[in-house]
């Protein structure tokens, strides 16, 4: 990556482009900053069903609003080639995607000025999509035993309930009960299996 960055340009700005240009996501937990760049890691914590507080209230979201997902890519990109002037990549269309979503092509539309190699930029293109097609979303409460968990982390989630088998989620989200320990995760799908 390489990006040329102004003055005037916010910090928050310029880190926003970088991220961007590796599929990097940062975590700001208590003032520490946790990256991570490309896929998820290894899984940190196991999770079944029994480790759920029942006594407080889940939420799924199986499938996101049918206009805030993806199944293809456009992108620009500064081009070495032509003195750094924004080029347009070949578009990145999924066949399957778009005959799940009765047959409409949704895209997204990226701007990666940090990232003047087209290779990388098609590699950047299907990532975004395919990370948009990890629909399974979980909030729910659990035990003080998880006050290592981060956001960033991954698990291993193994429930009857869902049909799962080691299926990996990431935790996208924390929050935590100060008075009682509780851990209260968003789980975001990393793993489309």
């Amino acid at each position: 990556a390489g990006l040329e960055g102004g003055v005037d340009e916010e910090p928050a700005d310029v880190i926003a482009e970088l991220l961007k240009a590796c599929s990097g996501q940062v975590a700001d937990i208590g003032g520490v900053w946790k990256t991570r760049v490309g896929p998820p890691g290894t899984a940190v914590f196991a999770l079944t069903d029994a480790d759920i507080v029942i006594s407080k209230d889940q939420n799924f979201r199986p499938f996101p609003n049918f206009a805030s997902s993806y199944n293809g890519a456009h992108a620009t990109y500064p081009d070495p080639e032509t003195a750094w002037e924004s080029k347009e990549a070949t578009p990145y269309y999924n066949a399957t995607y778009e005959a799940q979503d009765r047959g409409q092509r949704l895209i997204a539309d990226l701007n990666l000025v940090a990232v003047p190699y087209p290779a990388q930029v098609r590699r950047i293109m299907y990532a975004g999509v395919e990370e948009e097609r990890r629909f399974r979303r979980h909030e729910c409460t659990l035990p003080p035993d998880y006050v290592q968990a981060e956001p960033l982390d991954s698990l291993a989630w193994t429930s009857t309930k869902n049909g799962y088998t080691a299926k990996v989620f990431e935790i996208s989200g924390l929050t935590e009960d100060p008075m009682t320990g509780l851990q209260r995760p968003i789980l975001r799908e990393r793993d489309s299996a």
